[in-house]
């Protein structure tokens, strides 16, 4: 039997040079976020255009992502700009690792559309930061997806061979 609420997960965003410790969970489609002692339900939705259909406590809000780099995430949030301070998203040999944002839900998010070439952990896997899990394939360029944190694998959501597209989750970590 599946647990309806997956563990919590702690992380720092950045926002106008104020930090914020944020803490998240899952419960079923929703995130339960709390940012500085203040509680959030979040649903998102993929919209047309790339834009996002957030959903925070019953109101809903259009998100588009303008740019993303290894150390920001700039986003317009109901026509409102912001730019977001991470960690690096890239190691320095250049291969990726997970987003941030996808530590928020315990996801591993494919950061570009392609081909599943391969999954290189199984379920109830410990893993460290670094650890190739993913690679995937895209304009012939194979593109491997490393652990930004240590983590146990929960559930491998993808398949090798399978067809993926940006934000799409590839497996689920504690």
């Amino acid at each position: 039997m599946r647990r309806n609420r997956d563990p919590t997960t702690r992380f720092d965003l950045i926002l106008a040079k104020k930090r914020y410790s944020v803490e998240s969970s899952v419960e079923g489609r929703d995130f339960l976020v709390s940012v500085e002692g203040r509680d959030f339900r979040v649903r998102l939705e993929e919209q047309p255009r790339g834009r996002i259909r957030a959903t925070v406590n019953g109101e809903e809000r259009m998100v588009s992502i303008l740019d993303e780099t290894a150390s920001t995430l700039a986003v317009k949030i109901g026509g409102r700009p912001s730019t977001f301070e991470r960690p690096p998203a890239l190691l320095a040999s250049g291969e990726r690792v997970s987003s941030p944002l996808s530590v928020q839900a315990g996801l591993l998010l494919s950061p570009l559309p392609g081909l599943v070439v391969s999954i290189e952990v199984e379920e109830g896997d410990e893993v460290e930061l670094g650890t190739p899990l993913v690679t995937i394939e895209a304009m012939k360029m194979e593109s491997i997806i490393r652990a930004d944190r240590r983590a146990k694998i929960r559930e491998i959501v993808a398949r090798k061979g399978e067809s993926v597209r940006k934000g799409q989750p590839l497996l689920s970590y504690e």
